[in-house]
């Protein structure tokens, strides 16, 4: 049979639960690189909580839904690309709908949605002139509507004969026929790096005046473009105003790039009303907005991901997500339960998503020099990141999102490719070892202090150790080749009991382990795809609780639960009884065994 060695097992438990969620198992799997949420009662597939990307857009520059069919298109400013998505699912149509460009921004589509507008530098040679395009669909057919050197267009605005574009860097606004022909500056004054543009009417502009925090409207009076009011004055507190949109009841969408919120504008009242909360599901920079009916789509740059939101400002779940880094590591759920973050071994950085939409908040690089496989939360409220190639351990300042450097140094104690990495009771930091042993760290100082367990098993037979959990003065630990789990003393390390013995309930490869709110064990089977549950008093089997590729899991190597399992309730005097007296058991026999060896 083919050995697979899997490249990481860690856990750490949830301490507050998932937004808006009833308490779930999260799995991540290696080979669907995706973090999957399963019921915790009956581990029933619930949802995709995050999932890797390989297709579509990277920085989105701009979106906007085609009035024909409802498609939703996002400009992918880093890639040069134009991508379709289906509204509804936030899924992504492939191939691209164009590629070859050089960043576009500022989607418009005409009324008709035959045409797409927008803005892109002229081409590789000359990156300091802007232009607007027209993209004609179906055909895909590629024009310039107009040039202008030294502009940096941050948005378009589609009339009946002109198209607008916002100049960010020379603070005016040009035109451009419809049909192509020079620019004309229509307003060269007032502004301060205007961004987002949005038609009203043929007579009225809005202008996201991003420098001064305001929304302005002006009015084409006499054949000229006049200024005409403060729509949002920047008292309002959205910082960076960018993306304008008309919702459904016809008030004023406008995002907050340097807020990262939402708001919506009474165009008759000027009343502000707050539409989405500062970062609410993970929203960072939100670059653009559109509505498709009572639904609001925000693309947010620094997530890389179009969040979807209701008309009262809650988060619906859904989003289109642009490239994103293999999530093929560890994970760590953050205390408040909002935040997750996942170790990326093929994208060598640690990522963190929000745990509700699963949008990606930040991307932490340099964490190691090479293949981050496991994350932990440590007592200090740091990111603790096994280094598989470094041989050691290295910390993340979450406050700041700065790298600490090295904790545990490469090759101390004889650690060599850490696998999982888990918080003993006494604040000491414990890392399964590619050598076979589980070695502990002082949590201060990250120095090594002992060999909790060595390769042997002390003397239980040979360890593979993955997948670390202690619980009620044990440390339990996922041995992978020997398809078991193994019971040590956290104090002093002896082997108190095979308390999964190998294979039970068809266990196979366990690579990490949980104890859930109700106290029993559930352990990955990463060879078969499942999660198995076991009495966690006893180790006997009670069943398979995620069923082998439910909801796509491939490869599950590590697992935690949200509400309740960073709180787990007491043992019962008789479960405590049920566990002493087998473990008591156990390590009778053992000693049983040992003195008819010597005999």
């Amino acid at each position: 049979m083919r050995r697979i060695t899997p490249l990481l097992l860690g856990l750490v438990a949830a301490q507050a639960p998932l937004p808006a969620r009833a308490a779930g198992l999260v799995v991540v799997g290696q080979e669907s690189l995706s973090l999957l949420e399963y019921d915790a009662a009956s581990g029933a597939f619930a949802r995709v909580v995050a999932q890797t990307t390989s297709a579509g857009f990277a920085n989105p520059g701009g979106i906007a839904i085609r009035p024909s069919d409802g498609v939703l298109h996002v400009a992918s400013a880093a890639t040069g690309e134009i991508w379709r998505y289906t509204t509804a699912t936030g899924e992504v149509q492939t191939p691209a709908l164009r590629t070859g460009l050089q960043a576009p921004r500022g989607l418009a589509f005409d009324a008709s949605g035959a045409t797409l507008f927008f803005s892109d530098p002229e081409d590789s040679l000359a990156e300091t002139t802007d232009s607007v395009k027209a993209l004609a669909l179906p055909a895909g057919t590629l024009t310039t509507v107009g040039t202008s050197a030294n502009a940096e267009f941050a948005d378009v605005a589609v009339g009946a004969a002109h198209v607008f574009a916002s100049d960010s860097d020379g603070d005016r606004i040009l035109r451009f026929p419809i049909g192509g022909g020079s620019g004309t500056a229509v307003i060269g004054t007032g502004l301060s790096e205007p961004t987002g543009l949005l038609l009203r009417s043929a007579t009225e502009l809005l202008i996201a005046d991003s420098g001064s925090h305001r929304v302005l409207e002006y009015e084409l009076v006499g054949g000229s473009w006049s200024f005409d009011r403060v729509v949002l004055p920047a008292s309002a507190g959205v910082v960076e105003p960018c993306g304008l949109a008309l919702a459904p009841d016809a008030r004023l969408t406008v995002t907050g790039c340097g807020s990262d919120d939402v708001v919506l504008v009474d165009l008759a009242t000027l009343a502000v009303t707050p539409l989405v909360a500062p970062g609410a599901a993970g929203l960072a920079v939100p670059k653009d907005a559109a509505w498709s009916g009572s639904t609001l789509l925000v693309a947010g740059t620094a997530s890389n991901a179009v969040l979807y939101y209701d008309v009262a400002g809650d988060a619906t779940g859904v989003a289109a997500r642009g490239l994103s880094s293999p999530l093929d590591g560890g994970l760590a759920l953050a205390p408040d339960g909002q935040r997750v973050y996942l170790a990326s071994f093929g994208g060598n950085r640690v990522l963190e998503h929000a745990a509700g939409s699963g949008a990606l908040l930040r991307s932490f690089e340099g964490a190691c020099n090479l293949l981050p496989i496991d994350v932990a939360l440590g007592p200090d409220g740091r990111l603790y990141v096994a280094c598989f190639g470094d041989n050691g351990v290295s910390r993340i300042d979450l406050a700041s999102g700065l790298s600490l450097g090295s904790f545990v140094q490469g090759g101390s104690g004889g650690l060599v490719n850490p696998r999982a990495l888990a918080f003993g009771p006494g604040g000491d930091l414990c890392v399964s070892s590619g050598s076979g042993e589980v070695l502990e760290f002082d949590g201060g100082t990250g120095d090594f202090l002992r060999v909790v367990v060595d390769a042997g098993g002390n003397g239980s037979g040979p360890l593979d150790p993955y997948g670390l959990a202690f619980r009620g003065g044990r440390l339990f630990v996922a041995s992978y080749f020997t398809h078991e789990v193994k019971a040590f003393d956290a104090a002093t390390g002896a082997f108190a009991a095979s308390f999964v013995t190998s294979g039970s309930g068809g266990l196979a490869g366990p690579t990490a382990l949980a104890f859930g709110p109700d106290g029993d064990l559930f352990v990955t089977s990463r060879d078969d795809d499942s999660v198995r549950r076991y009495d966690g008093a006893t180790g006997a089997f009670v069943s398979v609780f995620v069923a082998p590729g439910s909801g796509g899991l491939a490869g599950p190597f590590d697992l935690a639960f949200g509400p309740g399992a960073a709180a787990l309730p007491a043992l019962s005097p008789r479960a405590a009884l049920a566990l002493a007296a087998a473990l008591a058991a156990a390590a009778a026999g053992r000693r049983r065994a040992l003195r008819r060896r010597r005999a």
